[in-house]
């Protein structure tokens, strides 16, 4: 594995910088996904292909940027909304952390489920709406909601877990 992971990075770590550089025009945040493609390469190396070096190399960096962009939007989110409140109020560094951490997997856990299931989340949680009220609006039947709701629920359990 070691002489394969340094021949690709010999290859190959250059034009994944300068390929990041290009589309991210941020120097600093291409190294650091550059860097972090390679680490990623390295923790996986049994489930990838080599085929097409490059192709593998744009995927997981386009995957590791998209991780980066939408931890930043929610960032940014989270602290408009602390701004709103009183500074008493704020919450330690710690606990925005794992605030921030649970929004992340919340939406990853969202992005991953079917439209209708996503809708009824939103009409439920969001808009507050009752589980005959959302099967009217989606014009689904009551156990279709109840199924989604179980699902969705199922799913967040290990985001929320209390130790």
């Amino acid at each position: 594995m070691p002489n394969s992971v340094e021949s690709l990075y010999r290859h190959h770590h250059d034009w994944l910088h300068g390929w990041l550089s290009r589309r991210l025009q941020q120097d600093a945040l291409a190294a650091d996904l550059a860097h972090d493609t390679f680490i990623k390469i390295i923790q996986h190396y049994d489930r990838y292909s080599y085929d097409h070096p490059r192709a593998l190399l744009t995927t997981i960096a386009r995957n590791l940027a998209n991780k980066w962009w939408q931890r930043k939007n929610i960032e940014q989110a989270y602290q408009e909304s602390l701004s709103l409140m009183d500074v008493e109020s704020h919450p330690s560094p710690e606990q925005e952390l794992i605030v921030i951490q649970a929004l992340l997997e919340l939406t990853q856990l969202l992005n991953n489920l079917d439209d209708r299931t996503k809708n009824v989340f939103i009409l439920w949680k969001i808009e507050g709406l009752t589980y005959s009220s959302i099967a009217e609006k989606l014009d689904v039947s009551l156990i279709t909601v109840k199924r989604d709701i179980k699902k969705i629920l199922l799913n967040c359990m290990h985001i929320f877990e209390v130790d």
